[in-house]
């Protein structure tokens, strides 16, 4: 069996597929290290893996609070660039490379978080390590050509600064190196997106991944008492209320509008609300008893006993939400969470409102709507797609395909550019850029 390290950064929904990839990995026999930050040590242990902290407490709660910077990569490239030098700069990228060194050996397989992970394609390429990149959603693919033309030089300079103290040749272009594992494995189902012309030749779909987390499936605390959540949902049906659950994620991306809206809209419709969100800056000051707000709570087990969620996006939220079959409005406005809603709305498991379109009393009509709607139906049959696809266990088989990582042959990439070539690319930009914003303003 394999020895298996997994490598990702940043918000929890980037962290628990690789948690739950382990996990499976781990039910047929592999050995599993994870890699990322040191906030998920006890849920590392607890599943039986081996485990590795990237930062320090203190070292986390910065990378939380800035990860704001992210948001808006179009609108501030200088913050989006800033905090990839700032947490994937060639000093970090040697920091993490040395860590990943000290646990690793020859027959190491590495799995990393494409983009963020970059450490481990280094020290793949390094020993001549199997290796794959995990991406979490299709929309990446669609925005790196973009992304290559604003950032791409600037992050090809700070991975070739720590490439040369490691003793490897410079690459030409980030995109192309980015791209050239044999593999980078898609973290979403074949029915969910289609390949198109954005997609490398490496894709290669392994389906959303399972939960196999065992979760106590009791509405009482260890001490006997009812569980908050739960006596809030039986209050509800005892008085014939709809439950809805709000969450924007585990990260501070979120826009505290967000919340406000979400809340202001199920009050509007007369649904009690389960926000859900450790950060009490979030919370709007306006709630009510109508609505419960929770530090924590199990989402996956949550969804089931609910309603209806508004969220904003994520593809973790959306998995479980489809796992739950529960109908989903969406309120997205960051990274992924526009393409992932467009795509529900098109199976006919979601709503979607951009925050152009977040108007409380709108958004209360098409909570009404769905829960007296048949939503609920196709919610149950891409379920049962769902379970469909986990039967088929296609990441059963990633650690036979993997071959050790071998840098490909590079094309130049800023030697003798040709003027019609960089003409043509500022009008891919300029399109690219166009339909971003319009589909902001939907």
């Amino acid at each position: 069996m394999a020895d298996i390290i997994l490598i990702t950064h940043w918000t929890g929904g980037d962290v628990y597929p690789f948690i739950r990839l382990g996990k499976l990995l781990r039910t047929v026999g592999h050995k599993v290290t994870l890699f990322t930050h040191c906030i998920y040590e006890t849920k590392a242990l607890e599943a039986g893996f081996r485990f590795v902290a990237v930062d320090t407490p203190e070292e986390y709660d910065n990378i939380n609070k800035d990860l704001h910077m992210l948001a808006d990569p179009i609108g501030n490239k200088s913050a989006y660039l800033n905090f990839h030098i700032k947490y994937h700069g060639h000093e970090r990228l040697l920091r993490e490379v040395r860590m990943i060194e000290e646990v690793c050996s020859e027959d190491s397989i590495i799995i990393a978080r494409y983009r963020s992970g970059i450490s481990g394609q280094l020290v793949a390429e390094k020993h001549k390590l199997r290796y794959a990149s995990l991406i979490l959603a299709p929309n990446y693919f669609s925005h790196m050509e973009l992304h290559n033309q604003m950032f791409g030089k600037e992050l090809r300079e700070e991975i070739n600064l720590a490439r040369a103290k490691i003793d490897l040749e410079p690459i030409a272009g980030w995109k192309d190196w980015l791209y050239s594992p044999e593999h980078i494995l898609c973290g979403w189902s074949k029915w969910y997106a289609q390949p198109d012309e954005t997609w490398p030749d490496s894709a290669y779909p392994i389906g959303f991944l399972e939960d196999i987390t065992e979760e106590k499936n009791c509405m009482h605390d260890s001490d006997g008492e009812q569980k908050p959540e739960d006596a809030f949902i039986a209050y509800a049906r005892k008085i014939n209320k709809k439950v809805a659950v709000i969450t924007g994620g585990s990260s501070r991306m979120v826009s505290k509008k967000f919340y406000q809206t979400a809340v202001d809209a199920c009050m509007a419709a007369g649904v009690l609300g389960i926000l859900v969100t450790p950060y009490e800056e979030y919370v709007p000051e306006n709630i009510t008893d109508e609505i419960k707000w929770m530090h924590h709570v199990s989402l996956r087990e949550l969804m089931k006993k609910a309603d209806i969620i508004l969220h904003h996006g994520g593809m973790g939220t959306i998995n479980e939400a489809i796992d739950a079959a529960l109908p989903q409005l969406i309120l997205p406005h960051l990274t992924d969470g526009p393409d992932n809603a467009d795509r529900l709305v098109k199976l006919g498991i979601a709503a979607k409102f951009s925050p152009k379109m977040w108007n409380s009393g709108e958004i209360a009509n098409e909570i009404t709507q769905v829960l007296n709607g048949d939503m609920k139906q196709r919610c149950i049959e891409y379920r049962q797609m769902n379970a469909d696809t986990y039967e088929e266990q296609l990441w059963k088989s990633v650690p036979e395909k993997l071959r050790p990582y071998v840098l490909p042959q590079q094309k130049p990439q800023d030697a003798g550019v040709a003027e019609s070539d960089t003409v043509q690319r500022q009008v891919s930009r300029e399109r690219i850029l166009a339909i971003i914003r319009q589909k902001q303003k939907i």
